[in-house]
Parts: structure tokens; sequence; C-alpha cells
């Protein structure tokens, strides 16, 4: 999609008669109006669109044509390619710097997107890059194992051992160790919030704040409305996430497991304060919601919002969408409030 991905970045600029013009009727889901260049975008995806992948090599390939959608890494960060030792498994990471990095600077641990199967750590480059730029932090991309290769949970294991790696090399790192925030997208999400709630139960330096983008916080959409009405939404829609479901919980194992349910959990209480940001246009936006409200409910400080016009994996489309370029900012400078 790199050429039609070139011309949907000009589209981004044309006048709005234009890109109705093209985009077709307004989709409307739940009292929502999809973004006119996301909507050309998955008109597009569908146009193109044959029989779904077969294999998980497949999904992964299709999956990361993906990230020619997104835009380049903003100017004054600087990026380190590294491979860290954590805990036996040697993995991939990105480090991004701000300008004017110091030796203590605050941190952002991140986990990407892609249902624990698909995509890797350089697929929300961006938006690392923004966070860096926005929090003036140091931001730890990593490349967490994948299933089926590694069985659930191991990549919030990875996570949880480069939270320990971090607050054991915080000095050699340049970071504040008392200054570490967590995010991710999606099933970086559910890292991510399955994270904070170790970490509080185990004592302990805590996470400075979390920022989950659409997050992935429970297996059951039994009871979700947006698990029916977005459906079949552009980029997420039920095949995929019956593929992921199949993946890492093959016959159902795990599927109840509480860190693929943190919004399950019964004691949502003293964690750390959580920016959260769900899309209009996404099957699991209704979990997520709730997720705020309940974490607002416990007596934890959260900011959330709601992008209405905007999809699932909105991180990677700043190219395609001003909308979901603000809303990468947006969540970047509500984090940074609890980094200085």
């Amino acid at each position: 999609m790199s050429l039609q991905n070139l011309i949907l970045g000009v589209l981004r600029n044309s006048p709005d008669f234009l890109k109705r013009r093209l985009a077709g009727a307004p989709v409307e889901i739940d009292g929502n109006v999809m973004d006119t260049n996301i909507q050309i975008v998955a008109n597009m995806s569908a146009a193109e669109a044959g029989d779904p992948p077969t294999t998980v090599d497949a999904w992964r390939a299709q999956a990361n044509a993906f990230d020619a959608m997104s835009l380049p890494r903003r100017a004054g960060v600087s990026i380190e390619d590294t491979v860290l030792d954590l805990a036996g498994h040697s993995l991939k990471a990105r480090i991004y710097s701000p300008r004017g990095a110091s030796a203590n600077d605050p941190a952002v641990l991140f986990f990407h997107q892609g249902g624990l199967v698909i995509m890797h750590h350089l697929t929300d480059d961006y938006f690392c890059s923004v966070l860096a730029a926005e929090c003036g932090a140091k931001v730890i991309s990593l490349d967490y194992r994948l299933c089926p290769e590694a069985a659930f949970p191991a990549a919030i294991d990875d996570g949880m051992a480069l939270w320990a790696y971090v607050q054991e090399n915080a000095a050699a790192l340049g970071i504040d160790p008392k200054r570490v925030a967590l995010s991710g997208d999606s099933a970086g999400g559910l890292i991510s919030a399955s994270m904070t709630h170790l970490l509080r139960d185990a004592g302990g330096v805590q996470p400075a704040a979390q920022c989950l983008a659409y997050p992935w916080v429970s297996t059951d959409m039994s009871g979700d409305v947006s698990g029916q009405s977005c459906a079949e939404c552009f980029p997420l829609s039920t095949a995929t996430m019956d593929f992921f479901n199949a993946t890492v919980f093959p016959n159902d194992e795990n599927l109840d497991h509480p860190l693929a349910n943190p919004a399950k959990n019964k004691n949502l209480a003293d964690l750390p304060p959580a920016v959260i940001g769900t899309a209009g246009f996404d099957p699991i936006r209704d979990q997520g919601n709730a997720y705020a409200k309940a974490l607002e409910a416990a007596g934890n400080k959260v900011t959330h919002h709601c992008f209405t016009s905007l999809t699932h994996s909105y991180l990677i489309m700043g190219r395609v969408s001003h909308t979901a370029q603000k809303a990468c900012v947006q969540l970047a400078q509500d984090l940074a409030v609890y980094l200085k």
C-alpha cells in the first residue's frame, strides 16, 4: 500500500469536499462519524482484500504493510537499536532519547500492538518519538516474545523483566528510576495494564503513570455493544480477533487468566495515574471505556479520551489523518504531566 499511502499523505491536506467525494457517504456507527481520510484507506483496503491469511507468517507480512502509514519520527529525537538480555532472553529494543537528554531523565517503557501475535517494536515508531519529545523522556520500545512461539503470558513476563532491568540499570541508562511510566497500544495496553497490577502487588518502586491506547483489557466481549456494532471495522475485524484468540489461547487455554483480563481484577485501587485513549470505531472500544471508568471509581487519577472519529490502531495513522496525529500528541502531552 505504499504508493496509496503516498497519495493519502497528499489527500490529508486536500480540501474537505474532495476527500468527501473520494470517501463516499459518511460511515456512522453508534452516533460516531468516521474520519474521512481513514474511511478512504478503509475503502482501499476493502477493495484490495482477498482471502484472509491462513498462516501466522502471512498475517505478520500483511500487518507489516501498515508500517508505511505512520509519520516519520519527530525531529531532534535520537535512536539507538540494541539487544537486551532479559531473564535469559535476548530481545531487540529501540531506545529513543529526547533533544537535550540528561543523566537523569524520566522514561517510558513501550509495548506495541498486534494481539500478542503480529507486529514488532518499530510498529509505533512515530508515537514513541512523540513520547520522547513531549515527555522529555527516554523511551524503550521492546520486541517482546510473540505467540505461538512463546506461550502466554510470555510477553508480560518480558515486560516485567524490562522493568527490573531498567530499575537495576537506571544510572547507566541515564534514567530516574522513580519516573518510569508504562505505555502500549491494544495488546501493548494489556501488557502495561497487567504490569501495573503485578508491580502494585509486589511493592517497591511503582510506575509513575500508565498510558494506554485502545487497550485490550479483557477476553470477554459478551456485553460490549462495540463488539457487535464495530465487528467489521477497519483495521480490526472479527476475523482478526478470532485469529488472535486462537493463536494466543489455543483451545481456550488461559482465556480466563488474570493477566489476560486486568479489567476483571476485583482490586483496581492504588494503581498509577492512567491516560487512556479509546476509539469510536473499534470492537474493543467499550471495554477500554469501561476500564477507564472503573479505574477512576477505584480512586485512581484518570485522563480519558474517546477519539470518536478514529479507528483501532490510530497511533500509526498519522500520515493519513490529522486527527490521528493530534491524538498521538494529546496522549503524550497528558502523560508528560506525570513525568515532570
